[in-house]
C-alpha cells in the first residue's frame, strides 16, 4: 500500500515535471521558432532581391555588351573614316601636286611660246650687218680691184651665215637721159651680184637687186666729185634680229 502511494506520487510528480517542462519547451523554443520563421522568411525575401538584383546585373551586363559592341562599331567606323580621310587628304594633295605641276607646265608653255613668238618676230625683222659702197667710173660697170675686195670681205661675211640678205642698188650721176641711167644702174647692180654669186656661191635667192638710175644722189651732180659719188651701187648685207646676228656681229659700215 505504500508503495503504491509512492508510486502514485512519483507518478503525479513526474506527470507535474513534465507538464512543467512541456510549458518551459513552448516558452523557450516558440520565440526561437517564431525568430527563425522571421530569419527564413527574410532569407526568401533576400534571395529574392538577391535573385532580382542577379537579373538587373545579368540585363546590366547584357546592356554593357551591347554598349561595348555599338562602341567597337563606332570605333571601326571612326577608324575607317580617319582612312578615309587620310586617304582623301592624300588625294587632295595628288590633286593639288597635280594642279600645280599643270600650271607649271602651262607657265613652261606659255614661256616658250612667247619665246618662240619673239624669236619669230626677230627671225622676220632684219638689222644692217654690213655695208660697202662700189663705185665705178663714168658710163661703166665693170667692178675694179677695189670694189673686188670690198665685195669679197661681205661674201665671206655672208658665208658664215645661216639667214641673210644681201641688197644690191645700182645709181648713177645725172649725166645722160633717165632711160640710159635706169639701164647702166640695173647693169652695175647685176655685176655686184654676178660677182658674188659666181665668185662666192652666194645664193641667187639671197640677193635683191635694182638699178635706180639717178634716183638718188648722194652729192651735188655739178661737180666732178659730186658725180663721182653718185656712179655707185651700194651693198648692205642684212641679218635677222635674232639667230644669225651673233655670226654677222663685227661688220659695221664702209
Amino acid at each position: 500500500m505504500r508503495t503504491a502511494v509512492l508510486a502514485g506520487a512519483v507518478t503525479l510528480s513526474l506527470l507535474g515535471t513534465g507538464c512543467a517542462t512541456k510549458k518551459y519547451v513552448a516558452k523557450t523554443v516558440a520565440p526561437v521558432e517564431a525568430k527563425a520563421d522571421a530569419a527564413n522568411a527574410k532569407n526568401v525575401e533576400q534571395d529574392k532581391q538577391i535573385a532580382s538584383q542577379g537579373t538587373e546585373i545579368q540585363e546590366l551586363d547584357r546592356d554593357l555588351s551591347s554598349t561595348k559592341e555599338r562602341l567597337t562599331d563606332v570605333d571601326n567606323k571612326a577608324n575607317q573614316a580617319n582612312v578615309a580621310a587620310k586617304a582623301a587628304d592624300q588625294k587632295a594633295d595628288g590633286a593639288q601636286q597635280s594642279a600645280n605641276n599643270a600650271q607649271q607646265a602651262a607657265d613652261g608653255a606659255r614661256n616658250g611660246v612667247d619665246r618662240l613668238t619673239k624669236t619669230i618676230d626677230g627671225m622676220n625683222k632684219f638689222t644692217m650687218a654690213k655695208q660697202d659702197v662700189v663705185l665705178f667710173p663714168v658710163n661703166s660697170w665693170r667692178l675694179n680691184d677695189d670694189a673686188k675686195q670690198s665685195l669679197t670681205d661681205l661674201a665671206k661675211q655672208a658665208q658664215g651665215l645661216d639667214r641673210y640678205v644681201i641688197e644690191v642698188q645700182g645709181f648713177t650721176d645725172k649725166t645722160g637721159s633717165p632711160a640710159y641711167n635706169d639701164r647702166l644702174s640695173q647693169e652695175r647692180a647685176e655685176s655686184v651680184a654676178r660677182f658674188l654669186t659666181v665668185e662666192y656661191k652666194i645664193p641667187v635667192r639671197n640677193i635683191t637687186m635694182l638699178g635706180e638710175g639717178w634716183a638718188e644722189p648722194v652729192a651735188a651732180d655739178n661737180t666732178r666729185a659730186g658725180r663721182k659719188q653718185n656712179r655707185r651701187v651700194e651693198v648692205r648685207l642684212w641679218v635677222p634680229e635674232t639667230g644669225s646676228t651673233a655670226t654677222a656681229a663685227g661688220g659695221g659700215a664702209q
